[in-house]
């Protein structure tokens, strides 16, 4: 589970449309990849999903220490076989990535708890 730390972290927010039928599997699948490969990459923090209600969407949020960490990230060793293996994994899943947002920690940031 990420720890949200103010003013820390860069975050990273991925949304993706699934088939309602594949949603879990779709989570644990790409969890599987975080642990195989993005835990190992230099500035890695967190990553998270979230399932939509209806099925029909899941949203990753991942937390890097910075956005050069991120931007680094890319460049990894293996990072091609790895986009390779998350890319046949939104296929089987019948997925399609529909967001991804990069967001740069401010100052002004607050936590408010509920």
């Amino acid at each position: 589970m990420p720890t949200i730390h103010e003013n820390q972290f860069f975050t990273v927010l991925v949304e993706f449309e699934v088939d309602p039928s594949q949603q879990y599997t779709f989570i644990n699948e790409i969890a599987e990849q975080v642990e195989q490969h993005f835990k190992s990459y230099a500035g890695f923090v967190s990553a998270s999903f979230h399932a939509s209600d209806d099925g029909q969407r899941v949203v990753n949020y991942a937390q890097w220490q910075s956005k050069e960490a991120w931007q680094d990230s890319f460049h990894a060793p293996n990072r091609n076989e790895v986009q390779t293996s998350i890319d046949e994994l939104i296929s089987r899943c019948g997925a399609k990535t529909l967001n991804s947002i990069p967001f740069a920690s401010c100052e002004w940031s607050r936590m408010y708890e509920c």
